[in-house]
């Protein structure tokens, strides 16, 4: 089968991401993969093109690192691809769980996802300082990042709805399972996308820190653990809230609380550390770690895949007409 070649002004929908997990994630969930345009001078990004449903999507990552590796990246794929309407932010992120009031609401696992939601005057991304804060006092807010359109939004509800409903996830279950088969197919292929299992999920008590020179927790205490109920399934959740950014990781279950207490986030990441402020987006975070001393990259490429599934599944709640009709998706 012959790959489409599309003109530039033809994708409509920008997907942005980091990692190679995330971006092959991504890559291995298009119906039909398009192909590759000549980008503008200067621009760096790696794409992929093509479609999902009936969007033409630009799946974009930055070919460097850094705090404005995100941003630089949105300015090249909007001046190449010039009739972006909205971007998705899809990878992974920290979960952070509340563990004062725990209830299936706000049980934030281990390859679930969390979808910004825009809170009050928050448009569902908070852009912090990390470097400078104390135990009782929430770290500056440097920005907010502005409301998603109001056509994703309405996207989002929908979907909320229907995963409601018993079979509501089919889809979503589904694209995870593509992507693991088709990156599986791939030979000698190193990132392994499967379900890692409930007993590597271990939420350790905010005052436990990790224990040995290793990533795993082999040498934790393992009664140091929360003892949180089992769940019926292998399914991932998925939650709405405030995702807070700096421009570091958290290794801190002091820090991650404290940031539950003050702004009631679900997430913290990275990536819009960069300053994403008047780009219109949706973050989708698949869950990898809790934000403290016991992080490790175990979880990244499952919870890649089900941030890509979700996003994926996400696009099937909007048509050409209704992206369309979102006016042109202004630099960062």
């Amino acid at each position: 089968m012959w790959a489409r070649r599309l003109a530039h002004n033809s994708y409509t929908v920008g997907w942005v991401c980091i990692l190679a997990c995330e971006f092959d994630a991504a890559r291995a969930l298009l119906d039909d993969e398009d192909e590759l345009l000549e980008p503008l001078i200067g621009d760096d990004n790696v794409y992929a093109l093509g479609r999902m449903g009936a969007l033409n999507v630009v799946i974009a990552s930055p070919s460097a690192h850094g705090t404005t590796s995100t941003s630089q990246a949105v300015t090249h794929l909007i001046r190449t691809f010039h009739n972006i309407r909205f971007g998705l932010l899809v990878g992974v992120g920290g979960g952070v769980p509340d563990l004062a009031h725990i209830n299936p609401n706000n049980d934030i696992r281990l390859g679930d996802v969390v979808v910004s939601q825009p809170t009050g005057n928050r448009g569902g991304v908070i852009n912090y300082n990390a470097a400078v804060w104390h135990d009782e006092n929430a770290p500056e807010i440097e920005s907010l990042l502005c409301d998603p359109p109001n056509a994703l939004l309405s996207g989002v509800e929908r979907l909320q709805c229907h995963h409601r409903f018993s079979k509501g996830k089919e889809k979503m279950l589904s694209n995870v399972d593509v992507a693991w088969k088709k990156l599986t197919e791939v030979p000698h292929y190193p990132i392994h996308y499967s379900f890692p299992g409930h007993d590597p999920d271990q939420l350790f008590r905010a005052d436990y820190d990790h224990v040995g020179g290793t990533t795993d927790c082999s040498a934790c205490d393992a009664s140091q653990a929360l003892n949180r109920a089992p769940r019926n399934n292998t399914d991932p959740q998925i939650h709405h809230g405030l995702i807070a950014s700096a421009d570091r990781e958290v290794r801190s279950s002091k820090l991650r609380d404290l940031l539950r207490r003050s702004w009631n986030v679900s997430c913290l990441e990275t990536e819009a550390a960069g300053s994403l402020n008047q780009f219109p987006c949706l973050f989708i975070r698949g869950i990898c770690d809790y934000c403290d001393s016991h992080k490790s990259d175990e979880w990244q490429p499952y919870a890649a895949a089900t941030a890509a599934a979700y996003a994926k599944d996400l696009l099937r709640m909007l048509g050409p007409e209704q992206v369309g009709g979102i006016r042109l998706a202004q630099g960062p």
